[in-house]
């Protein structure tokens, strides 16, 4: 009975899943393919492909090496060393995002509307605008208004600009807030795998979310930093999520339910490749950080066995086994995904008042950004608020990374960030945060294995890149409109800003 039970997720998404399809494809009627779904039904497929491949998946994967969470260590060309096509980007894209995701979130909201269930448009509205983030963030101006339409023979939608999504994402999670309060028509349960039905909690998440967006644009042409300081600490006033708000999603120890970390480092299905890398593991040992052996794990046997040892963009000299693996937190089988954290709000809160006070520490900036760093480490179990039970090295951790009033402004900017990179450990958001502020500084994936290594594959730009290549399909179907200031060469396209990093 278990394994039935833990199946039925994945039943739900693929049904889902082949609704959103429906939209984009001219085919036949198949009869394992409903054509009706209900919103429960859709509900439970949009969370599950958006959890699987959009928070934990590839975007992610990508972005943690480029950010150095992570390395993947096999000899390149490869995305370590910033080569990517047009066809990698193309699943991401065209699948995951507009066909699957977006596609089904747009018809639960028509569907939740004209029967009268605002509380599932919420959820439509949020995951809505939470994907089409992770699409704007990566390639800049993309289809929004304009997308979804295939079946009115709408199939090469115009793009808009990057500024006008944000506003539309804006609008679409403030209306999310106002259908999640409405307590009417049929109410969620199982079928959200996020927060079993509590609407309140989607309003604080969709709170939480519009503060992050506010911030994303605080270094944007035309827009001022402190203006976007008030309109984020305003979202955050309104009711964050806190710590036991945090989404996650649920994963299991059995095929096909098992986390997409553990199916993408540790099992084998892709790679053993993708491991931490040798900058972030030196980052925490360095400053002997309490959170080092939930985010990276010793290895487990061979010469380096009881160690940590991080790895490049390179072939490591020895078997890829004698190397630290993901901490079992992120990557055991069932391993919870956690898709924003706590410590985004308080840190959140800690660059709002920064910013605000015209980059200066302030008390409430202080505040903030200790916050943060308690709430990281409450995620592992570390211990934080009570003294007696502080561990020394804890202790002393804090002391030593405490930003005080009076601290010069490019100093503080960076612990603020750096400590929200790292409880930002594996998420897309610390590749945005690198793009804005510039923080913490990250050197180009070109390390070499010690003592005496060698590069056998240069990077193919000497930065992180700012964006991801437009994918083969939009080229070869939509080239109408694609924006034509984004090169068609790949690595020069990487090379541009997008606008809110201009």
């Amino acid at each position: 009975m278990k394994k039935i039970h833990i199946a039925i997720p994945f039943l739900l998404l693929f049904l889902t899943t082949s609704f959103g399809c429906k939209k984009f494809l001219d085919v036949n009627k198949d009869a394992n393919a409903p054509t009706f779904v209900t919103e429960n039904l859709m509900t439970s497929g949009i969370l599950g492909t958006f959890s699987f491949e959009i928070a934990g998946g590839y975007p992610v994967r990508l972005s943690s090496l480029w950010t150095k969470h992570t390395a993947y260590a096999t000899a390149g060309p490869h995305e370590g060393n910033y080569y990517l096509t047009e066809n990698d980007v193309d699943n991401f894209w065209r699948y995951s995002s507009y066909t699957d995701v977006m596609s089904t979130s747009t018809e639960l909201i028509k569907k939740a509307e004209a029967n009268g269930n605002p509380s599932y448009a919420a959820i439509g509205r949020i995951i809505l605008a939470w994907n089409m983030s992770y699409i704007t963030d990566a390639f800049g101006s993309a289809p929004f208004s304009d997308a979804f339409q295939g079946a009115d023979g709408n199939v090469k939608p115009k793009y808009d600009s990057q500024e006008d999504i944000y506003k539309q994402i804006q609008i679409s999670l403030d209306q999310a807030i106002v259908d999640a309060g409405k307590g009417t028509g049929l109410k969620p349960g199982s079928d959200d795998f996020f927060y079993g039905g509590a609407m309140d909690k989607w309003s604080k998440l969709a709170r939480t979310l519009k503060a992050r967006f506010h911030m994303r644009l605080s270094n944007a042409p035309g827009y001022s930093a402190a203006t976007q300081a008030d309109l984020a600490l305003a979202a955050l006033d309104a009711g964050a999520i806190t710590a036991a708000d945090a989404p996650k999603m649920t994963y299991f120890s059995a095929a096909n339910a098992d986390n997409p970390w553990y199916q993408y480092a540790i099992d084998g299905k892709w790679s053993l490749t993708t491991k931490p890398s040798i900058f972030y593991l030196k980052l925490l040992q360095d400053s002997n950080d309490p959170r080092l052996p939930f985010q990276v794990a010793k290895v487990a046997s061979g010469v380096n066995a009881g160690k940590y040892v991080g790895v490049t963009n390179d072939a490591p000299p020895l078997a890829i086994a004698n190397y630290s693996p993901i901490a079992p937190f992120y990557s055991a089988q069932n391993a919870n995904l956690n898709l924003l954290l706590y410590a985004e709000v308080p840190f959140l809160r800690a660059e709002a008042e920064f910013l605000k006070a015209n980059k200066t520490v302030t008390a409430a900036v202080a505040a903030a950004y200790t916050e943060g760093i308690k709430a990281s480490m409450r995620l592992y179990g570390i211990e934080v608020d009570v003294v007696a039970n502080i561990m020394p090295e804890t202790a002393t951790y804090l002391t030593e990374n405490a930003l005080v009033v009076g601290t010069p402004s490019a100093i503080a900017y960076n612990q603020i960030m750096t400590q929200k990179y790292v409880a930002n450990y594996l998420q897309f958001e610390a590749y945005n945060d690198f793009r804005r502020t510039g923080y913490p500084e990250l050197p180009v994936n070109n390390e070499v294995y010690p003592p005496n290594g060698t590069l056998e594959t240069e990077p193919e730009l000497n930065f992180v890149p700012l964006r991801l290549p437009y994918p083969s399909s939009e080229r070869s179907y939509n080239a109408a409109n694609v924006p034509t200031d984004v090169p068609v060469n790949v690595a020069k396209a990487m090379s541009l800003p997008v606008w809110w990093d201009k």
